[in-house]
């Protein structure tokens, strides 16, 4: 969350409420001090989530598309390579470790965990393909076509097709109850089984978004500057100080007599 209002707030500064009719009361403007101390708190927790979570595959949209909260290429490198160590599987990435989130363990009538419970999620967690598609996009912006290529290919296997042939991206796979000790006992060597999504009429409409960016960008029918219309990818020592306001000379009738 501090990484996306960091991003959030460098979006918006300099940005012009009322366009080309507006003038210098107008345009909104950023706290200097309030942005740097959001960038140190986000450099000093990276590459963790938190201090309570070691990682967590919520950071992907975070440092790459579509915040790029992160200016750090180090620290955005540290940051990745652990969420695709930790987290990366088979069929997506676990949302952080010990995540009990539609597990065949956890009681879906509470809304808490008791004390100590999220052990019996480990190495259960629920596999998300939504973080493949997040993945082939960051390949685009970073020019890694290799990368692309990997997780599409990774993609395929997981994904639904509808009685028509379209393709539908489940929300998680999860190990049946009937398979959670040779799961724990034997990390990856059962079949995990996708969630309804897609079958019972219902979409992830989510994953389905991310999925139609990511083909339009892989096959090369859009551009990354058109779903990063203020060019948050650009590294921000290259980024031409353009400013979105204007003159305060103004010559519309209406706004003079404001």
């Amino acid at each position: 969350s501090v990484g996306l209002a960091k991003a959030a707030l460098e979006a918006i500064n300099g940005f012009n409420l009322f366009g080309n009719q507006g003038c210098s009361w107008s345009v909104i403007f950023v706290d200097l001090d309030a942005h740097n101390r959001n960038r140190q708190t986000l450099c000093s927790l990276l590459p963790r989530e938190s201090r309570s979570h070691n990682t967590d595959a919520a950071l992907l949209p975070c440092i790459s598309y579509p915040a790029f909260a992160l200016d750090d290429e180090v620290l955005f490198s540290q940051t990745l390579d652990k969420v695709v160590r930790k987290l990366k599987g088979k069929y997506g990435f676990k949302r952080f470790l010990r995540d009990g989130y539609r597990t065949s363990l956890e009681d879906p009538n509470r809304c808490y965990y008791k004390p100590a419970e999220i052990k019996l999620f480990d190495g259960i967690e629920c596999e998300f393909p939504i973080f493949f598609l997040y993945m082939m996009i960051d390949g685009v912006f970073r020019g890694n076509p290799k990368q692309v290529q990997e997780y599409q290919d990774l993609l395929i296997p997981v994904l639904h097709q509808t009685t028509e042939g379209y393709p539908v991206v489940p929300k998680y796979y999860y190990v049946p109850a009937d398979f959670v000790e040779y799961e724990k006992n034997n990390p990856g060597s059962q079949k995990r089984f996708p969630s309804n999504c897609g079958r019972d009429g219902k979409l992830f409409l989510w994953g389905q978004a991310l999925y139609i960016i990511a083909k339009l960008l892989a096959d090369e029918l859009i551009s990354p500057k058109d779903i990063d219309p203020v060019q948050r990818y650009v590294p921000l020592k290259d980024q031409r100080n353009v400013s979105m306001r204007f003159s305060n000379q103004v010559d519309n009738v209406s706004l003079r007599e404001v």
